[in-house]
């Protein structure tokens, strides 16, 4: 499958979970979130974060790994807390969600696909053909 269309499959992926995570992070509210709230704040944090994090490093190729890498998780852990105006026990679900969300996302993909570059990690995890064949890397 070409690149483009696998980064395109991880978007989608990541947009979806977005959502998911901030409907379950304020599903006790007595009035849900606005949906074209909801669906501007995952525009601009997946698809404008993971745009960002894929091309900037090209585009400015002296930018440092933590910028390009560093900006969209900082509009992760910020924006939809700050515009959703979210209650500390909102907060207290949302931030670690927030920071499992690509870690999740990488090892479902790993796993199920065997495509192994949505992040960087530290270890390799080898797909379910892989263990079912026994092909280790």
């Amino acid at each position: 499958m070409p690149d483009i269309a696998r980064f395109f499959i991880f978007m989608i992926a990541a947009f979806l979970l977005f959502i998911a995570v901030l409907l379950f992070v304020t599903r006790k509210r007595t009035a849900i979130p606005n949906p074209a709230l909801l669906l501007v704040l995952a525009t601009i944090v997946v698809i404008v974060g993971m745009i960002f994090a894929r091309y900037s490093h090209l585009w400015i190729p002296t930018l440092p790994w933590q910028i390009y890498y560093g900006l969209p998780a900082l509009l992760t852990l910020t924006l939809a807390p700050l515009v959703l105006r979210m209650s500390r026990t909102e907060l207290a679900q949302y931030i670690p969600m927030a920071f499992l969300m690509a870690p999740a996302i990488h090892i479902v993909f790993s796993l199920l696909v065997g495509w192994h570059d949505y992040m960087p990690f530290p270890f390799y995890i080898p797909s379910l053909a892989e263990f079912l064949i026994g092909k280790n890397h």
